[in-house]
């Protein structure tokens, strides 16, 4: 029976063809859990809310890294689809509400893979400008919400969609000549994530069925699995960085030949 690991020093995460490697300078403990540090006496209000953003921001990273790794793990996600709405189709007259949009997306998939019971997807909300383009007026209730949606949907006219779809404009993209479409994605994926207006809410939608990225913890496994390919991999970037948990960090990432 193997034992596992109470700690590592080194962690390679591999999604579709890339490696990534993390070798830390202080070993991770496995399901440990920190002590709560005591609240200082006096906290200064602006440090206690520097301290908040900068969880916030490395929360939202790791998020937006966690998606890329999906989205690179699943090659058969070629089609990048965008669902806008139609004022006119709200009573409101606009599509602000993120939790409305949300659920109406959410059936919007469940009509959908009533159609291709294989789907598989992955998508984003963003909201729109809050500005008119042309005349720089601001809209009354802000910029309305649409989603990005990556997925493994066959050829699909717009007007069958936008029909499935029931409240506004569908435009598909065919993507299928991106070497790196995690990359691709990641420039939508980005700026949403950081959106204050999604804060406390869903923020990533996809399919349970998608790919999951390959995670190995020890470095004997992982020089076991470096050992086991054809060809030694390229080397695309590597950095070092800080951390107040681990100290001093070396990430290299890889491509397989």
């Amino acid at each position: 029976m193997e034992c596992k690991p109470l700690a590592y020093r080194q962690k390679l995460i591999k999604s579709g063809d890339l490696l990534e490697i993390y070798s830390y300078e202080q070993a991770i403990r496995i399901n440990h859990k920190r002590k709560k540090r005591k609240k200082a006496k006096k906290e200064k209000p602006e440090e206690n809310e520097l301290d908040k953003r900068m969880k916030s921001d490395f929360s939202l990273r790791r998020t937006r890294a966690n998606i890329v790794r999906l989205v690179n793990s699943s090659p058969e996600l070629k089609v990048f689809i965008t669902l806008t709405f139609d004022d006119k189709k709200s009573e409101t007259g606009s599509f602000t509400d993120i939790s409305k949009c949300n659920l109406i997306f959410s059936n919007f998939i469940k009509r959908l893979k009533r159609y291709y019971p294989s789907l598989l997807y992955l998508a984003v909300p963003e909201f729109q400008s809050d500005y008119y383009y042309r005349s720089k007026v601001r809209k009354e209730h802000g910029g309305n919400i649409h989603y990005h949606v990556l997925s493994n949907l066959p050829y699909t006219a717009n007007s069958q969609l936008a029909d499935l779809w029931r409240y506004g404009f569908v435009n598909i993209n065919n993507i299928r000549h991106v070497s790196r479409v995690g990359l691709y994605v990641a420039k939508y994926i980005a700026k949403e994530l950081f959106d204050g207006r999604l804060k406390g809410k869903k923020k990533v939608f996809y399919s349970r069925q998608l790919k999951r990225p390959e995670i190995i913890i020890t470095g004997q496994k992982i020089r076991t699995y470096l050992n086991s390919l054809k060809s030694p991999p390229e080397l695309l970037l590597d950095k070092h960085y800080k951390s107040d948990y681990v100290g001093e960090v070396n990430y290299r990432l890889f491509k397989e030949r």
